[in-house]
């Protein structure tokens, strides 16, 4: 994995695209200069809650698999096998082997098991995800990583899914194989910056780079749903290209949309790092009315939100974007009128 790796993971809670958006989105990513798109979407039970059973989604993986190679991107899905953080049976692996196999029928070339957001205070956590990925390196000859539980710094991982065990990070790291990269969002979970220095922390802890898991623009949350993020990438920078082993963004709910921001990460590593000028370039690639009105919206609605907005403020605004015939437009007017509106429901999946 020398070559430094930049995609997409699409691993939000709440509303899902529909296979037509993530077809275009893999169209998208070839032309921006992305190398990857992950598919992960909490809301995909096959892949988490239900993860047990039969996925029941295989055809339209496979072609979704076959757009990626099409364009020139490698495909990988996303896994979380919710349990076997806790325990590790014979009987556990032969389902997961069966899952596997099921998983590579569809032509994927890259794989992530997703321990996260999952219980972890448990001494033998590091031990039983060093085991699961043991066998799925045997079965799987692809790219691979493992979300750890704790894929943070961050003290609120601890808070909402008990306290993490000691050593924990250093402890999985030294039992995987070389070749299995570790995600990591940083210091924290959603992050202003990420710096090479953030990264040297981590590799000093684990032995290898991290695989970035960027949550931005991503707008899943309770707390982060009534915004869209719009600018420019910011608060990275390109020597990231050498401390990392990869970067992959985590867009929004709105696919349309996320496209903005998006557009600005590849150049980053090129060099270009003036978030003003990145964001008018992205925007200059939509329709003129479009890109006028979001030139003058963004930072409202990525700074003041859904709910620093008044009825009358809304309906301006939603007049404006109705009267626009394109996907980003709707997407606007839908998140207007609560389309988006967190769901705590989205969580138990």
């Amino acid at each position: 994995m020398s070559a430094y790796q930049l995609g997409i993971i699409e691993g939000f809670y709440g509303r899902q695209w529909s296979w037509e958006d993530r077809c275009d989105m893999a169209a998208f990513l070839a032309g921006a200069g992305y190398s990857h798109y992950l598919y992960a979407p909490k809301g995909d039970t096959s892949l988490r809650a239900r993860w047990r059973e039969p996925f029941n989604a295989l055809e339209s993986l496979s072609a979704l698999a076959a757009e990626c190679r099409t364009q020139g991107l490698k495909f990988g899905v996303g896994l979380s096998p919710m349990g076997l953080q806790m325990g590790y049976t014979k009987a556990d692996r032969q389902v997961l082997l069966d899952r596997l196999r099921e998983l590579d029928a569809t032509g994927l070339e890259v794989l992530w098991i997703l321990f996260d957001d999952m219980r972890g205070d448990r001494s033998e956590l590091a031990a039983n995800q060093c085991a699961v990925m043991a066998d799925v390196r045997q079965a799987f000859s692809g790219e691979l990583a493992v979300c750890p539980s704790y894929y943070s710094f961050d003290p609120v991982l601890d808070e909402v899914f008990g306290q993490r065990p000691q050593h924990y990070l250093q402890d999985l790291a030294a039992g995987l194989d070389d070749s299995v990269g570790i995600l990591w969002t940083g210091n924290q979970v959603i992050n202003q910056t990420i710096t090479a220095q953030d990264c040297l922390q981590f590799t000093r802890l684990t032995g290898r780079k991290a695989l970035l898991w960027d949550n931005y623009p991503v707008n899943d949350g309770r707390k982060t749903s009534p915004y869209l993020n719009l600018n420019a990438f910011t608060g990275r920078q390109p020597e990231l290209a050498e401390f990392a082993a990869g970067h992959f963004a985590n867009p929004m709910n709105q696919p349309n949309l996320s496209k903005i921001p998006l557009r600005t990460l590849p150049p980053l590593f090129q060099g270009y790092t003036d978030a003003d000028a990145l964001r008018a370039q992205s925007l200059s690639l939509l329709p003129e009315a479009l890109a006028s009105l979001l030139a003058r919206d963004w930072e409202i609605f990525q700074r003041r939100g859904l709910d620093g907005l008044g009825q009358a403020e809304k309906a301006s605004l939603e007049a404006d974007y109705t009267a626009l015939d394109h996907p980003a437009a709707d997407e606007v007017c839908d998140w207007l009128n609560g389309g988006y509106t967190f769901d705590p429901e989205c969580l138990t999946g």
